[in-house]
């Protein structure tokens, strides 16, 4: 057994690594230095296998996209296995003269078509078998996977276990952004805390997608109980908000197409019964080795938002291998008046049945088939599904939430904010919250309501893409947690309390609204998948942050936005060459709108002999170093704290004349460091700016060049929040 480094996916895709086979019109330069730089990276620091993606690229599929596979082999002069993500692979001849390596994951083309090419019509070489072989076979002997030289991994220690846990929380609370604090965080000892939310009272595993990590469930604690152990108090008040299971549907809502009471169901050995309710388990549990339908309709009482929930016993996987999984995608599905409104997820390659449906299993730890649909009083065709798995009994049940328990919960939450110091309200939202940018399950209401009756309200996000927040401003702090694992409750409840202080940074722009974004901006309708199915990539080099600065637009969070527990002022800022040299003048602030820092201004500069990469920019050791930029940080506030600063720069001021035709980004990060500070203490940090991040992708000779001239320097606390500049010329 062996693992290495997989550079993921390699596209781009204007709508997701898996969106099928939508067209990505995108120029070569922005491919190069946007798209396949950082793969690019990965495979120098020895990446061993690269996979590309569904979409095209300019109109060829990216798994025969021959400039892909030169830049692969040729620029980064890589033996990476090349493969295709599954069933991304769209052509035999092509796909093998390109450079695909490896067909996922069955032989559509690279099985008998690839023998019959080569050996029976012989139009294709015997060589470019021999060389993907080659590239395979190579890297199985690097890592140790032929002639099983490496012993099977047994049970894993316990104190491996906690070794690990503890480099996950570390990973977990350094990662958790606190994106506003109006002196509500951290929390007092002697704050009365209430925990409010679905994700509050369970522990989230993320977006409802099953590739992942398990990780070990005993660890897998929620932030209630997190909270609860860290404040030595089992009594802290909680409301779940927003239900995600309910209740039982009753069978005076379910009727068969017939009129009969219940729900007609089938299963593929013929069976045919009518169901009351769907309540299964135990000695009712469904008989195994069959998959069931049940259609009828279903009765809403009253008009309104509801939740229908097709929940699963998860079967056990004990002795179990990849082969009694079998070939299922999605493990159940839920349909309302003829559309799919949820499919369980899908088991396809995962080897292991969990309750990843939904972000939360249900509160039994069953799988969580949900939906919340709007629906009209009266009654609905309804139809749902479920996947016979591991020969063994379906317990089953359907339940929902009706607008009048949902309106209960909500007003249950409401009441307890209205009699605590702080309510911590927890929401979150799956992939793609892209297409609206909302939360789940209508979370915004709550979050809204809570808030009107508590203006100390807390906000702990736990999302994988930006959502617009329409009650920031009724909120008195917002701490974005994204899906940090399995350690993300300790971390969330330690952030809570102040045992650590926040220090991650967005690494993507939180725009104000759909509207405002970057791909869904109704000023640009070409830049995701149209009705003839491309999606031009009209940004080019200036994409996610840069966009928006390029194109002055407001934002929610900027990109590179963080607080901290404290505060930090910089100063003396030098830009030096390796000769030592000083370079750039003051320059007024303009467009930025932000003034130095207090102490810094003309003149204030210190002068700095040429130190290399600071010891934390994320720079190997030998990398190419141009430039460096130093300044001070100091600790203005009352507790230590990490502060991230950022160097930004800007294009040649000359780059029109000197390059004609060539791309340059409005604003670049080109750099950046984590820095502790002790109160009242001062940092000099130095930050060396390496080549690479000053060079652009030359499409004339297919290279990299230098780009010389002079450039605007930066340092921020985020992109918009720019507290030093200067210049240097190249």
């Amino acid at each position: 057994m062996g693992s290495c480094l997989l550079c993921s996916q390699i596209g781009p895709s204007s709508t997701g690594a898996s969106s099928g086979d939508l067209n990505s019109i995108v120029d070569m330069q922005t491919l190069q230095e946007v798209y396949w730089s950082a793969p690019g990276a990965l495979l120098e620091a020895g990446g061993a296998t690269l996979m590309c993606s569904y979409a095209q690229i300019n109109g060829v599929p990216a798994c025969q996209y021959q400039p892909l596979f030169d830049t692969v082999r040729k620029l980064y002069n890589s033996t990476a296995i090349i493969m295709s993500d599954w069933l991304a692979t769209h052509s035999t001849a092509d796909s093998a003269v390109a450079g695909l390596d490896w067909e996922m994951p069955l032989g559509v083309y690279f099985g008998q078509p690839l023998y019959d090419a080569v050996y029976v019509a012989k139009n294709l070489s015997e060589a470019y078998i021999n060389l993907k072989l080659a590239h395979i076979l190579s890297k199985y002997d690097e890592f140790g996977l032929l002639n099983n030289t490496t012993p099977a991994v047994g049970t894993i220690a316990d104190d491996v276990k906690l070794a690990d846990a503890a480099v996950a929380y570390d990973i977990a609370v350094r990662s958790g952004v606190l994106l506003k604090n109006n002196g509500a965080l951290p929390v007092p000892s002697n704050t009365k805390l209430a925990v409010i939310g679905p994700n509050g009272l369970q522990w989230s595993h993320g977006t409802n997608f099953a590739e992942r990590a398990y990780g070990f469930p005993d660890r897998q604690i929620s932030p209630l109980e997190a909270l609860q152990k860290r404040t030595n108090n089992a009594n802290i008040p909680n409301a779940v908000g927003i239900d995600q299971e309910g209740t039982l549907i009753p069978a005076t809502s379910l009727k068969t197409l017939n009129g009969t009471q219940g729900l007609s169901r089938n299963d593929t050995t013929g069976g045919t019964a009518v169901d009351s309710q769907i309540d299964f388990d135990g000695s009712t549990a469904l008989p195994a080795n069959r998959s069931y339908e049940w259609r009828g309709q279903i009765n809403a009482p009253t008009a309104g938002v509801y939740t229908i929930s097709l929940q699963r016993k998860i079967p056990s996987h004990a002795g179990k291998t990849d082969a009694d999984y079998g070939l299922v995608f999605a493990i159940g599905s839920l349909s309302v008046n003829g559309s799919t409104v949820a499919s369980g997820y899908r088991l396809l390659g995962d080897g292991g049945v969990r309750p990843w449906s939904n972000s939360i299993a249900t509160r039994h730890g069953w799988d969580n088939i949900k939906a919340t649909v709007y629906l009209s009083a009266g009654w609905h065709d309804f139809s749902a599904t479920i996947v016979g798995l591991l020969q063994q009994p379906i317990s089953l049940r359907l339940c929902w939430v009706t607008p009048e328990q949902r309106e209960t919960n909500i007003q249950t939450a409401v009441d307890l904010a209205k009699g605590v110091d702080t309510p911590l309200v927890f929401a979150f939202a799956n992939a793609p919250s892209q297409v609206a940018m909302t939360l789940d399950d209508g979370m915004d209401e709550l979050v809204s309501r809570v808030a009107a009756a508590n203006s100390k309200t807390v906000v702990v996000l736990q999302n994988s893409e930006p959502v617009a927040m329409p009650w920031l401003g009724s909120v008195s702090a917002v701490l974005e947690m994204m899906y940090p694992g399995q350690e993300s409750s300790n971390a969330i409840a330690d952030l809570i309390l102040g045992t650590r202080s926040p220090q991650g940074r967005l690494p993507v722009t939180y725009p104000t609204s759909v509207n405002t974004s970057l791909t869904r901006n109704p000023a640009y309708p070409g830049r995701v998948a149209t009705a003839d199915g491309n999606a031009t990539f009209s940004e080019g080099v200036n994409v996610g942050y840069r966009w928006y600065k390029y194109s002055n637009t407001p934002v929610l969070f900027p990109f590179g936005h963080g607080l901290t527990y404290t505060t930090f002022s910089y100063s003396h800022l030098a830009v030096s060459t390796p000769q030592g040299q000083s370079q750039g003048a003051w320059r007024s602030w303009g467009s930025w709108g932000v003034r130095p820092s207090r102490g810094w201004g003309p003149g204030g500069w210190s002068q700095s002999n040429y130190q290399g990469p600071s010891d934390c920019s994320a720079l190997p050791a030998d990398a190419d170093v141009v430039f460096s930029v130093s300044f001070t940080i100091t600790n203005t506030g009352r507790t230590s704290g990490v502060e991230v600063p950022q160097v930004y720069i800007g294009p040649p001021t000359n780059a029109a004349a000197a390059y004609p035709g060539v791309q340059f980004a409005a604003i670049s990060l080109v750099g950046f460091d984590n820095v502790e500070v002790a109160s009242g203490k001062s940092v000099q940090v130095n930050i060396g700016i390496p080549k690479k991040q000053l060079s652009f992708y030359n499409i004339k000779n297919d290279s990299w060049e230098f780009a010389r001239g002079q450039r605007d320097v930066w340092v921020g606390k985020s992109v918009n929040d720019i507290v030093l500049s200067g210049t240097v010329k190249l």
